[in-house]
């Protein structure tokens, strides 16, 4: 998969990298959503804190940790 990352808002500097597992980390480092080559070729497994199998994804990439979110800011 690729990821772009934008580093500044829309229309800012753009960073594309190749990568088989992305994890995004809120403000304290938790992670907050995954996604992560899986199976065959362009399947990808996503998931997001808010899912409530969000541990089991985590521990299907190799992360064996816990989250906790007692708070989403909408």
């Amino acid at each position: 998969m690729q990821v772009e990352i934008i580093t500044n808002g829309l229309g800012s500097e753009t960073i594309v990298v190749d990568a088989s597992q992305v994890v995004v980390r809120g403000d304290n480092g938790s992670p907050v959503q995954i996604a992560a080559e899986q199976g065959p070729p362009g399947v990808l497994l996503l998931s997001s804190v808010t899912d409530p199998n969000f541990k089991e994804a985590l521990n299907q990439i190799g992360m064996d940790i816990t989250v906790m979110c007692k708070k989403l800011k909408g």
